[in-house]
């Protein structure tokens, strides 16, 4: 249970952060340049995912650029000297990565500019996902929270298949590095209480997913046709 309630608390972490905002900007590469707005009248500070060891610009004369204290190098300030200029700037991290930042007075000033690690972000992510089991992508189905690292697609297949007076229709693909979870919608067709047998339900099966491992129905017995509680959710999970 600490494992599960780790990883779900460190994927909602995640999340957040995924969360960008518009002061935030999402390095990928150091061939897909970051463009920052600035100003002549303000400085704007720029925030690195990592202490930054080495600056080129290619016009030094356009912007005032200068460190600030106390952020062990990920911190820098920069300010327009001219009204209107763009320039661009090579900022390399103690990791080795290259920021390419488009400095200019073209787009709107922001006082502060997060800039974070997607390549990073990313293999957290699948390495948060991979380590997921079976029963922690069920609680997640079940309270409908989304996973960095899973992939979620609306996948709507009424009919699905039928069996024993119930109709299963499909309606959401979860999808992990290890695991496939399906939300399959459950419909008594019945004039009578029925039960939704798991071991007596086939199926329909497909190589993508891999092996059917776990089911979940939060109530199993359906009443009848038409009243109140004549449907359900049945979570499943499949592992490759």
């Amino acid at each position: 249970m600490r494992m599960r309630l780790t990883l779900l608390t460190l994927a909602m972490a995640l999340l957040a952060l995924s969360g960008i905002h518009a002061d935030t900007l999402v390095w990928r590469s150091p061939t897909k340049p970051l463009t920052i707005g600035l100003s002549t009248g303000d400085y704007t500070q720029v925030m690195f995912p990592e202490p930054i060891k080495a600056v080129t610009l290619e016009n030094p004369s356009y912007i005032d650029g200068k460190p600030l204290d106390g952020y062990n190098g990920q911190a820098i300030m920069f300010q327009s000297l001219l009204p209107k200029m763009a320039t661009r700037g090579f900022f390399v991290g103690q990791s080795g990565n290259t920021y390419i930042l488009v400095l200019t007075t073209d787009v709107p000033y922001r006082t502060y500019i997060e800039i974070v690690d997607g390549v990073a972000m990313k293999q957290l992510k699948e390495s948060v996902a991979s380590k997921m089991g079976p029963h922690d992508l069920i609680r997640a189905m079940a309270q409908d929270i989304d996973v960095p690292g899973i992939t979620r697609e609306t996948y709507v297949v009424p009919n699905w298949f039928r069996g024993s007076g119930m109709t299963f229709d499909l309606s959401e693909i979860w999808q992990s590095p290890t695991m496939t979870g399906l939300v399959v919608h459950v419909r008594n067709e019945n004039s009578v209480p029925n039960e939704v047998n798991l071991p007596a339900i086939v199926i329909p099966k497909t190589t993508e997913w891999g092996n059917l491992r776990f089911a979940s129905m939060e109530n199993l017995r359906l009443a009848p046709a038409g009243q109140p509680n004549d449907k359900g959710v049945l979570l499943l999970i499949f592992l490759r």
